[in-house]
């Protein structure tokens, strides 16, 4: 035997084995227990604070933290949360029972007991950073006098029936794994909707796989839902008008964090004889930050090409919850239906 098919039948080996891994329980998707735990991570999450040299030019710090599997973690040090920025560093590091330390570019630094500190050698600065939780202004927010209230906990009446839809026992709406897309009973053209959703914790997986869901409005235009807590805000991830519009700032909360979308949507418009006149409009508050301001949606955020180029609907279309393989939790969704407005 050759050496070149003596290197083959051990890749194909290698390939077989590693197969068969991907088939054993272990690599299984997680419970839903281990997906929504109740205990909270001491060390995932924000983290703001400031320098100890009052004029620095940046005196405020932050960081971002959150579990990447096998208690590794991922640190996004920054000057300013729900900002573009360039990050002071991003480091993985490995969880040492109750601490997590960091150590590059000049910076180090430790987490434990809701406080993280450290140093920069250049100066010999400090800092000293806590861990906060920060919740959307509109969480939570009651429906006002004259919305229409589409799940308020109780029943899923204003929805066509959907497989892999539950009501749990404290009212919170959940899509699971094998789920299919549940869309309103009503129609609608131009809206301005709240919706409140949380994504599960899934730190072995990465990017469309973690968390994924979306809704639709008008049944053509997504804004995605995702677990996109610390990356770059891509337009595939979370808050991005899907594959059309990156949001301005990635806003996106840790997981198991509640979130809100606060949506006004302008469908497109058509004169008399079926001549587009106006593609459709979208401004999206992420978390109370603004993400989308008045953006043209020049496309349908169908992921097939030949889907994304059917022309933009004429007639309204209901919203749309996406069903994408993952277990995601909604509440508290409600709209106004803007033609009445009009």
């Amino acid at each position: 035997m050759t050496t070149k098919k003596i290197l083959a039948s051990f890749l194909t080996a290698v390939a077989i084995a590693a197969y068969a891994l991907c088939l054993a329980p272990a690599c299984a998707a997680p419970a839903i227990e281990e997906q929504f735990p109740t205990t909270p991570d001491p060390f995932m999450g924000d983290w703001v604070g400031r320098w100890s040299e009052e004029e620095d030019i940046d005196p405020e710090i932050a960081a971002q933290v959150f579990p990447i599997g096998r208690d590794r973690y991922r640190i996004n040090l920054v000057p300013k949360l729900d900002m573009r920025c360039p990050p002071l560093l991003v480091v993985e590091v490995e969880r040492s029972g109750d601490s997590l330390s960091f150590k590059q570019g000049g910076i180090s630094g430790e987490f434990r007991d809701g406080v993280c500190t450290g140093s920069r050698r250049a100066g010999g600065a400090t800092f000293q950073m806590k861990k906060t939780e920060r919740l959307s202004i509109s969480l939570g927010e009651a429906p006002p006098q004259g919305a229409i209230v589409l799940y308020d906990g109780t029943n899923l009446d204003q929805w066509e029936a959907a497989e892999g839809w539950e009501i749990l026992p404290d009212g919170t709406l959940m899509v699971t794994p094998d789920g299919k897309d549940l869309k309103s009973k009503a129609t609608y053209k131009d809206v301005r909707m709240h919706i409140e959703f949380r994504t599960p914790l899934l730190p072995h997986a990465r990017g469309q796989q973690r968390g994924n869901s979306g809704v639709f409005l008008q049944d053509a235009y997504e804004i995605q839902i995702l677990d996109s807590y610390g990356l770059e805000g891509y337009y595939n991830e979370c808050g991005a008008l899907y594959k059309v519009a990156a949001p301005r700032v990635n806003a996106c909360a840790p997981p198991l964090q509640w979130q809100t979308y606060d949506i006004t949507y302008r469908a497109p418009i058509y004169d008399d004889d079926g001549t587009l006149r106006a593609n459709p409009y979208m401004t999206v508050f992420h978390n109370g930050v603004l993400v989308h301001n008045y953006q043209e949606v020049p496309w349908r955020t169908d992921w097939k090409e030949k889907d994304r180029l059917r022309p933009p609907p004429t007639e309204p279309g209901p919203i749309r919850l996406q069903a994408h393989h993952n277990y995601i939790q909604f509440r508290n969704i409600w709209l106004f239906d803007l033609r009445d407005a009009q």
